[in-house]
């Protein structure tokens, strides 16, 4: 489950988290306890709620509150176990729940999404209306950063600012099928190449053979442990086409997207309450590392720079 622990261990902005639940037991006139999404103490990064993703069903909603505003979709009407398009951006509060309005329990929900965590530059507070500190307000003046926001140049959508930021010199999909135990085992152990880094945008799994498996995807992300931890039931269910008795895994027809940059190691792990034998694939890109990643991530100082590249980059211009 994604925390407020979760977020503060973000480093390498953008960053877009995975998660997955499976609710056992959504309670009759009620919403899933514990919360699947309640944050709040995340200032001054911006949050981005994106392809939720649940089962259909007439008696769900989706509830959503984003800062000061509420709306509650119902599932039924939505794509079924597929991401939905919502894209929520949140300031200082955002919450995702599960609400059963019938009169009886709904067993082993399924819903999927990932969080966006967002470090503002100047021209992103420019447009959401945060105040600036007066280093960022003497780079606004100097840099007439506000006129370029007015005008709708700044701050890149996000798909943008990726597509211009990012020099990907490979996307490579990885696949395995892995026997595992009861605990952990490794799919693959990746480090990037000099001047290099890892960006994981992709993963799926079997399900296994029962929601109560528990079949997870692990990933350790450098230095951090189960920086990333949700089951792949939420994927869907394996079933049986009749005619042929061949049984289907639904979940590897799906994907969860997520963008994790990893500057030293990723390892890809499953773990397991019960021994099954597990297909699993995902997808990483290897990009060129830049100044301009050099800055953001603060991997060098502002002196070791070409002369403006620092400022340019915390501002949102480069």
């Amino acid at each position: 489950m994604l925390t407020e622990a979760s977020i503060r261990r973000t480093l390498y902005h953008p960053e877009q988290l995975p998660d997955s639940a499976v609710v056992a037991a959504l309670a009759a006139t009620s919403e899933a306890s514990p919360a699947l999404l309640d944050t709040r103490q995340f200032p001054p990064l911006l949050l981005r709620l994106s392809e939720v993703a649940a089962d259909q069903d007439n008696n769900v909603e989706m509830r959503f509150k984003v800062d000061d505003t509420s709306f509650n979709p119902l599932t039924g009407s939505m794509f079924n176990l597929l991401p939905n398009n919502l894209s929520l951006l949140a300031k200082k509060r955002l919450y995702f729940n599960l609400y059963n309005s019938s009169a009886g329990v709904i067993n082993n929900f399924k819903t999927f999404f990932s969080l966006w965590v967002i470090k503002p530059t100047v021209a992103h507070k420019l447009r959401y209306g945060i105040t600036l500190t007066p280093d960022e307000q003497k780079l606004n003046k100097d840099l007439g950063i506000a006129d370029t926001v007015e005008k709708g140049l700044l701050p890149l959508p996000l798909s943008e600012q990726i597509s211009r930021e990012f020099q990907v010199l490979q996307e490579e999909t990885h696949a395995f099928q892995l026997t595992v135990p009861i605990g952990t085992v490794y799919a693959e152990t990746l480090h990037p190449a000099k001047d290099q880094f890892l960006v994981l945008t992709k993963m799926t799994a079997d399900p296994g053979a029962a929601a109560a498996d528990v079949i997870q995807i692990a990933v350790d992300r450098d230095y951090i442990s189960d920086y990333v931890v949700f089951p792949t039931w939420a994927f869907g269910q394996p079933y049986t086409v009749d005619a042929a008795a061949i049984t289907v895994q639904e979940a590897l027809s799906k994907e969860i997207s997520c963008f994790i940059p990893a500057l030293h190691e990723l390892r890809i792990r499953l773990n397991a309450t019960v021994s099954r034998t597990i297909n699993i694939r995902f997808t990483i890109w290897k990009c060129a590392m830049t100044n301009l990643f050099r800055a953001r991530w603060g991997l060098v100082s502002r002196d070791e720079l070409p002369k403006d590249v620092w400022d340019k980059v915390m501002a949102g211009v480069l």
